[in-house]
C-alpha cells in the first residue's frame, strides 16, 4: 500500500502564523536576521552574467512567460547595486583615513582624520543596517526567482518537438487488471497482484540498465529541508511539509517529505561539495517513492550526474536519451521522445526532454519519464564546486525520472500486458 501518513501536512492548510513564518527565504539570509536563523547555505550570486544582458532576460521571461516584474527587477537591482557601491566607497575611505592617521604624528590634523574615520564607521554601519532590507527586496524577493537561462536547443514556440516515435500496432489489446490499482485518492492506492509484481521489479530493472552504463546506485533520504527545495526552484507548496515536535518560532527552514526517487533527495549530498576536477563527470542512480502533493506517489528512479563543462553534459544529456530508448523499447507500445517548449519547463530547467507512451484509454500520448539539463544553475544555489588552479567552477548538472512506475504499469495494464509478458523482468 503507498499513502502518505498523518505526519504530513499541505501547506495550503496550515495556519496563518505557519504562512508568515515561510514567506522569507530560506536560501538567502540576510545579516540582520543571523541571531534568529541559522544560514546552512550561502549560495554563489552570479549577478553578472545573470544581469549582463537585460534583454537577453526578457526574451527568456517572454519565452517561458514566467511571471516576473520585470521592471521592479531592474530598479531593484539598481538600487542594490548602488548601495553596495556606497558601501565600497565608505570603506575605501576608511582605509584611507586609517593610513593617513597612521603617518601623521598627534595634532589638531589627526583629531579632525579620526572624527571623520568615526562618521565614516557610523555611516557604514547605518547605511549597511538599512541595506538589509534592500537586499532582502533584490535578492530573496528578485534576483533568486530569475529561472534559468533556455538552451539554445529549447524550441520556444506552443508546442514542443519530436525527437524520436516508435509506433506498435495491437489490434489484439483488451484491459487486464483494472482492479489491480485501487485509487483512494491522490495520496493513497493499493496495488495487487501483477500490478504489485511489477512496481517491484520495473524499478529494479531500470536501475541495474543504468548501473550496466556505469552509474553508481545511490540511497537517497526521503526528507529535504526548505533551503534545497527554494535552490531548485520548486514550489515548496507541491511538496509534503512535516510536523516536526519542536516548534521553532519564525523558522524558515522546514523539512520536507519527497522520497528518495527524486532529484531533490540527492541535493543534500552535493550541497556544498567541492570535488577534484578528475573526479566529474559523477554519474548516479537511486530507485526511491517519489512525495507530491496533488500528484500520485509512486515508486521511481532518479538518475544524477555532474560534469565539468557544457558540452560534456549535453552529452550524457544524449547519452540518457539512449538509454531511455533502450529501457522503453523493451515495451510492445507506441512511445516518444519529446523536447519540451520553454513555457512548459520549470524554472530550474534549461532543457527538457519527456518520454511519452501511448495510453489506449486517454487516446493520447501521457508522460511516464523525462531528463532535463540544469547547467550550472542549481550547482550554484547549493554550492556545489570543484576548483580549477585558484578558480572555482561549478558543475553542469544533467538530472532525470528515468521511470514513474504507476504512470507506466496504468498504462502496461490498459494494453493487456501482465507481469508474464515481460520476460526481461529477471526475478
Amino acid at each position: 500500500m503507498n499513502c502518505a501518513g498523518t505526519g504530513w501536512r499541505n501547506p495550503e492548510q496550515d495556519t496563518a502564523e505557519t504562512v508568515m513564518r515561510t514567506f522569507s527565504s530560506a536560501l538567502y539570509i540576510t545579516g540582520d536576521k543571523a541571531k534568529e536563523q541559522y544560514a546552512p547555505l550561502v549560495p554563489y550570486l552570479d549577478f553578472k552574467s545573470k544581469l549582463a544582458d537585460l534583454e537577453d532576460l526578457r526574451r527568456n521571461l517572454r519565452a517561458r512567460r514566467y511571471q516576473l516584474d520585470f521592471e521592479a527587477l531592474v530598479n531593484q537591482w539598481n538600487l542594490y547595486r548602488s548601495v553596495e557601491l556606497r558601501k565600497r566607497d565608505i570603506e575605501s575611505r576608511r582605509l584611507e583615513l586609517r593610513n593617513q592617521i597612521g603617518k601623521l604624528k598627534e595634532g589638531d590634523e589627526v583629531q579632525q582624520l579620526k572624527v571623520e574615520a568615526a562618521m565614516a564607521r557610523d555611516d557604514l554601519k547605518h547605511l549597511k543596517e538599512s541595506g538589509y532590507a534592500i537586499a532582502d527586496a533584490f535578492v530573496a524577493g528578485q534576483f533568486l526567482g530569475i529561472p534559468n537561462e533556455l538552451h539554445e536547443l529549447t524550441p520556444e514556440g506552443e508546442s514542443g518537438e519530436v525527437l524520436f516515435e516508435r509506433t506498435v500496432q495491437r489490434d489484439d489489446v483488451e484491459t487486464v487488471g483494472e482492479d489491480f490499482v485501487e485509487e483512494y485518492d491522490s495520496t493513497c492506492y493499493y496495488m495487487t497482484q501483477d500490478a504489485a509484481l511489477m512496481d517491484l521489479f520495473l524499478p529494479m530493472n531500470c536501475a541495474e540498465l543504468f548501473q550496466d552504463a556505469g552509474y553508481v546506485l545511490f540511497s537517497n533520504p526521503d526528507f529535504v529541508r526548505t533551503v534545497l527545495v527554494e535552490a531548485a526552484r520548486e514550489d515548496p507548496n507541491s511538496i509534503y511539509l512535516v510536523n516536526e515536535e519542536v516548534e521553532i518560532e519564525n523558522k524558515l527552514n522546514l523539512l520536507h517529505l519527497c522520497g528518495g526517487g527524486s532529484m531533490l533527495s540527492f541535493l543534500g549530498y552535493l550541497t556544498k561539495l567541492s570535488v577534484f576536477p578528475t573526479a566529474l563527470p559523477l554519474r548516479l542512480v537511486a530507485p526511491g517513492k517519489q512525495y507530491f502533493y496533488e500528484k500520485i506517489q509512486t515508486s521511481a528512479v532518479q538518475t544524477m550526474t555532474a560534469t565539468r563543462e557544457a558540452p560534456e553534459a549535453i552529452e550524457i544529456f544524449d547519452e540518457t536519451i539512449e538509454l531511455y530508448k533502450r529501457f522503453y523499447g523493451q515495451f510492445q507500445m507506441s512511445y516518444r521522445l519529446v523536447r519540451v517548449p520553454a513555457h512548459l519547463l520549470a524554472p530550474a530547467e534549461s532543457m527538457r526532454v519527456d518520454v511519452q507512451v501511448y495510453s489506449p484509454k486517454e487516446q493520447d500520448f501521457v508522460k511516464v519519464a523525462d531528463v532535463a539539463y540544469y547547467s550550472d544553475f542549481i550547482s550554484k544555489r547549493i554550492a556545489f564546486n570543484y576548483h580549477e588552479g585558484k578558480t572555482q567552477k561549478f558543475p553542469h548538472m544533467v538530472s532525470g525520472c528515468a521511470l514513474r512506475a504507476i504512470d507506466l504499469i496504468k498504462i502496461l495494464l490498459q494494453h493487456g500486458v501482465r507481469f508474464k509478458d515481460l520476460g526481461f523482468l529477471n526475478l
